[in-house]
This record gives C-alpha cells, sequence and structure tokens, in this order.
C-alpha cells in the first residue's frame, strides 16, 4: 500500500483538460502558482499555498511558473485504505479546496515526504498519514467519504495493477466472477466500456510518470501499453489537451 510521491517542474505553463485524481491528493506549491477548477469553480494555489483533492475528481488544472524561474509543486497521493472513516466528510462535501500554508500543515507534509522518502514501514507511514490528514482539516477541509464502489471503478483498481498489460474482457470477468455479457452490459449501464476503461488507466499513469520522472517518452508509452510512441502522444493530446512533450523542458 503504497504513498506515491510526484515532484512536478515546469518552466513553461502547463495546462492539462481534466486531469484525473484516483486517490486523496495533497499539493505543496513551492515556486509559481496552481490552478485548478471544474468548469463552474476556480481556485488558485500561491507559492507555499497547498490544495487537497478527493479521489475520483476530474478537474482542469494550469501550473504557472513565476516570472523568475521554474513551477515546482510536490504531490502526495495517499492511499484510501490508509485514510480513517471517521476523518472523512459526508459524501456531498466539496470535492477540493485551496489550503493557506499553515504551519502545522507544513510540517506534516514535510513528515509524510520523509517517511516515504525513508521508505519507513507502513504501521509507521499510517501515523504520519493520520497527523497529515488532521492538519488538512485543521486548514478547513476533510474529503468526503467515497460512495459504493461501481463495477468500472473495481476493474479500474485492477488494471492499474499493471497499465501495460494486455488486458482483454474475457480475463477480467473471469477474475471478478461474471460472464463477459455481463460485464459488458454492467459497464455500458455506467455509461462506460471495457477499452474505455482500459484506455483511461494507459493515460492516467502515463500522465504521472511524464509529469513525475524524467523517464524518456518512448520508454512511458512502453510501460503504458503503447508499442508506439506516436500513437500514445496522440491519444495522450486528444485526452488531455496537450502533448507528453509540451509537459517536459
Amino acid at each position: 500500500m503504497a504513498i506515491a510521491r510526484l515532484e512536478i517542474f515546469a518552466r513553461r505553463r502547463q495546462r492539462i483538460a481534466a486531469a484525473p485524481f484516483s486517490e486523496f491528493s495533497i499539493f505543496q506549491v513551492r515556486a509559481g502558482r496552481k490552478r485548478m477548477g471544474d468548469g463552474r469553480r476556480q481556485d488558485e494555489i500561491p507559492t507555499g499555498g497547498f490544495a487537497a483533492v478527493a479521489p475520483g475528481q476530474l478537474l482542469h488544472v494550469e501550473n504557472l511558473p513565476p516570472d523568475d524561474g521554474a513551477y515546482r509543486a510536490v504531490c502526495l497521493c495517499l492511499p484510501q485504505a490508509m485514510l480513517d472513516p471517521a476523518d472523512l466528510a459526508p459524501a456531498d462535501a466539496s470535492p477540493w479546496a485551496a489550503l493557506p500554508a499553515l504551519r502545522a500543515l507544513e510540517q506534516a507534509f514535510a513528515h509524510v515526504e520523509q517517511g516515504v522518502s525513508e521508505q519507513l514501514p507502513e504501521n509507521l507511514l499510517r501515523h504520519r498519514v493520520a497527523e497529515l490528514v488532521a492538519a488538512v482539516a485543521l486548514a478547513g477541509y476533510r474529503p468526503p467519504m467515497q460512495r459504493d464502489r461501481g463495477l468500472g471503478e473495481r476493474i479500474r483498481l485492477l488494471l492499474n495493477t499493471q497499465p501495460a498489460r494486455e488486458w482483454r474482457a474475457e480475463e477480467v470477468a473471469g477474475q471478478l466472477a461474471l460472464s463477459t455479457a455481463t460485464l459488458r452490459r454492467r459497464l455500458a449501464e455506467e455509461t462506460t466500456s471495457f477499452r474505455g476503461i482500459l484506455e483511461e488507466v494507459r493515460l492516467t499513469h502515463g500522465l504521472a510518470l511524464v509529469q513525475g520522472s524524467h523517464k524518456p517518452l518512448k520508454q512511458v508509452a512502453a510501460e503504458c501499453g503503447y508499442a508506439s510512441p506516436s500513437r500514445f502522444a496522440a491519444r495522450f493530446r486528444e485526452r488531455f489537451g496537450t502533448l507528453p512533450s509540451e509537459l517536459r523542458d
């Protein structure tokens, strides 16, 4: 049960359409500004500020460098299983929030970062996550409790374990003790499809690798299940409104 830590660095303004957040994500902007919104509301997070996003959100994101340097931010992605239900708000609570740079929040964030870097045992990391969640609540935000997961979300979690694998609907249906026809019908009722979920999983994984690693884009494409880097780039642009190379310096 790993906590992901992503470093985001940009010398040019980045715009990402409908960026997915699959886990409770907490950002600290260390240089520049971040804007995030859903078309109805937009928040701006200045240098030193924080943002918290509940799992399951699709937000438009802009990363804006300062006039004299590069945009820098760190994101911690906290697995749902590490959250205490007592710390969650009702399911209809705000899906995200911009937070002030409280000293307690800065310290708790750094505490989790240090624990991830040192690869502390999970039981110790849980204590640090609890401290961070408490500091986020002190700053004025509690993530909403997730509603019951549908079939699509269960499939998404399974595919996330190996995004590059050549998954087949028949195989996944068997693992979930369903017939292939039932799987397809129930996904249609959720207005999605197996191929759509698979591509969403792969492109979301690609976005994390493009922003949070220095791997060559050819390797990123392969790790996301695309034999052709150009095909990956084209699908990436269709999904996020920008090319992978435009998120790299």
